[in-house]
């Protein structure tokens, strides 16, 4: 019998973790392989003992970072995890996530594994890198689609970015998390009514434009606006994160960053769901707020438009606080038509799905074997 292909996710934070869009796609994409007997997955990120340490669950293989090691910064525990898996685990297809990770494709190839970069958004784009970081994060695309084998993207605007270069990548989709269930008295400790409140769910990075989404919230008559949920944690830029205080008007709730049972129950309950943010690859919060029948609204760039096919009722100008403003207004005033494009959107989302995206990244391991 044919061993199974040892396949290792590494560049996120651990199997737990919901820091973000890079671990949620690791566990999703993990999780959906432990029914596939061909494949043999390892996930790697921090920990909390003296060394590192191997682990299953929910058959996946797990390998923890020292917590000393984590204390490094994620860099160096990226570098600290793949080494060892090189070494110790002797994986078949690495699976390099994002941009910083992808740098270190030509370590992949050195060990002997097959080396396929994942990136998730152009991050060396984003507004908070500059000087030497910025460099680093080009670096690392530059890796992985020239050094590592193969460089997969989760949207058509990064495919088209990199074939205008003369680039080959391979798309693979997000996919679509379920909710978990609603937190008992989550809503009522919040001061909150379900279908009486706009979310944003993200993190407090100037790339994602909240202080967009605040100023247009600010500058909707009081008497007929929604509060405003702004779900996500601290900023790295504290002079942006006391911008974004000052703007906002005194029903927006800042709740920082919570759980998956807490982000599940704002979601399912949310009026409209608004992602104003400027640079995505595939937003994984825009695909769950559809798939859990909410209406969206979102900044007009090629990322997002290609997750809602286009569809003008649900877009708005990046960057306009006026555009934003007006859809804001146009919804709030006519909830009927909130709920036809929730209902359009709904259906829309039926397109992702993470078995297949799985399905998908580990044909690309399967074929790295010389599986067909």
């Amino acid at each position: 019998m044919t061993k199974p292909i040892k396949v290792a996710w590494v560049g996120g934070r651990g199997y737990h973790s919901s820091y973000g869009g890079v671990e949620n796609a690791i566990r999703q994409l993990a999780r959906a392989t432990a029914s596939m007997p061909d494949i043999d997955s390892w996930v790697t990120g921090r920990g909390q003992g003296l060394g590192f340490v191997e682990r299953q669950e929910s058959g996946l293989q797990l390998v923890e970072a020292p917590k000393w090691l984590g204390r490094m910064g994620q860099g160096l525990c990226t570098l600290g995890l793949l080494l060892y898996v090189l070494v110790r685990v002797r994986p078949d297809t690495l699976f390099l996530f994002a941009s910083g990770p992808s740098l270190l494709s030509f370590l992949g190839r050195l060990f002997g594994a097959r080396t396929v970069a994942c990136l998730r958004a152009i991050d060396s784009q984003r507004d908070g890198w500059k000087g030497l970081n910025q460099q680093v994060l080009k670096l690392g695309e530059y890796s992985a689609t020239r050094v590592a084998h193969q460089c997969t993207v989760n949207s058509l605007a990064m495919q088209r970015h990199f074939a205008a270069q003369g680039l080959e990548t391979v798309y693979i989709p997000n996919g679509i998390t379920p909710l978990e269930p609603d937190r008992p008295g989550f809503l009522a400790q919040k001061g909150l009514e379900s279908g009486r409140f706009l979310l944003y769910a993200g993190r407090l990075d100037p790339v994602k434009r909240l202080d967009v989404l605040l100023a247009a919230h600010h500058s909707l008559p009081k008497e007929s606006r929604l509060p405003l949920v702004v779900a996500g944690g601290k900023c790295k830029n504290r002079a942006y994160q006391a911008q974004l205080e000052a703007m906002a008007a005194d029903d927006v709730h800042f709740l920082g960053h919570l759980g998956q049972q807490e982000l599940s129950t704002l979601m399912r309950h949310c009026a409209l769901f608004v992602l104003p943010s400027v640079l995505e690859g595939m937003s994984n919060s825009l695909l769950t707020a559809m798939g859990a029948g909410r209406c969206v609204l979102c900044a007009d760039v090629p990322e997002n438009a290609d997750v809602v096919s286009g569809d003008p009722r649900v877009l708005f100008e990046a960057d306009n606080v006026e555009a934003l403003r007006g859809k804001l207004t146009e919804y709030l005033q006519h909830p009927p038509y909130r709920d036809e494009v929730a209902l359009a959107m709904k259906t829309l989302s039926q397109q992702f799905s993470w078995q297949r995206s799985a399905h998908a990244f580990c044909q690309l391991a399967r074929e790295g074997r010389g599986y067909e």
